[in-house]
């Protein structure tokens, strides 16, 4: 996963999309939302709980690097 500051976000939205990479996004060096293809996820098809497992498990494996940069 890259991180990407909010600015570097809104300069270079399309090119970030087009990466077709996962993206912590930072505002003031705190994470403000992530981006994650719909092309990654494991499935075929998206549905709203899939999606909502699939985030908190994410966020269960990157807890340690969020509580650091919620410290920052």
């Amino acid at each position: 996963m890259r991180f990407v500051t909010m600015t570097e976000f809104k300069q270079r939205a399309s090119r970030i999309l087009d990466d077709k990479e996962p993206a912590a996004i930072l505002r003031n060096s705190k994470v403000e939302g992530y981006y994650i293809p719909a092309a990654s996820l494991a499935f075929e098809t998206v549905d709203d709980a899939r999606v909502a497992d699939l985030t908190r498990s994410i966020l269960d494996q990157r807890s340690e690097v969020l509580a650091y940069l919620a410290r920052r």
